[in-house]
């Protein structure tokens, strides 16, 4: 792999094991314990993380779009992720049902994760700037912006989910 896909992947990875530590003992009623109206439980956090990285899929087709990017709207998505902005979500696919068990979800993201390592494995330096998969508002995203973004996204999540224990 890439020594920059590599470290990307690494920071990526680290967070997600972090994060499945840091829930994966809360009593139940606090994975499902929603920190106020209009949002979600922590559990519902990680249903929509899984729910996305699974549909940002790199290389999938809906990656290998030939519409136009727009980068304003790109721009615009990091900046509600990194400013922890809170938008509906624009793809009904990742909202979550609040029927998921933590345990399924961790498994499921251990498959999208390796599904992302498969690919990343096998990205030259040539494919760095191609279309590699699609975000809903923003269009078209090559590899170095669809790792940023999952990165930027994870984040986001990561300190609702710290609120959330902090609050309870």
């Amino acid at each position: 792999m890439l020594d920059e896909l590599k470290d990307r992947y690494d920071v990526l990875e680290e967070g997600r094991l972090a994060l499945i530590r840091t829930v994966r003992d809360l009593p139940p009623d606090l994975l499902n314990r929603r920190p106020g109206p209009e949002r979600w439980s922590i559990l519902e956090d990680i249903q929509h993380l899984v729910l996305a990285e699974r549909k940002t899929a790199l290389g999938t087709e809906a990656g290998l779009d030939t519409g136009k990017q727009n980068p304003e709207m790109l721009k615009a998505v990091f900046q509600v992720l990194d400013h922890d902005v809170a938008v509906d979500v624009p793809d009904p696919d990742m909202v979550p049902d609040g029927d998921a068990v933590l345990d399924d979800l961790i498994r499921e993201w251990e498959q999208s994760r390796q599904a992302l390592h498969r690919f990343l494995e096998n990205c030259g330096p040539d494919d760095l700037e191609r279309p590699a998969a699609r975000h809903t508002v923003a269009g078209p995203l090559t590899v170095l912006e669809t790792l940023r973004l999952l990165a930027s996204h994870f984040d986001h999540h990561r300190r609702r989910i710290e609120a959330a224990i902090a609050q309870a």
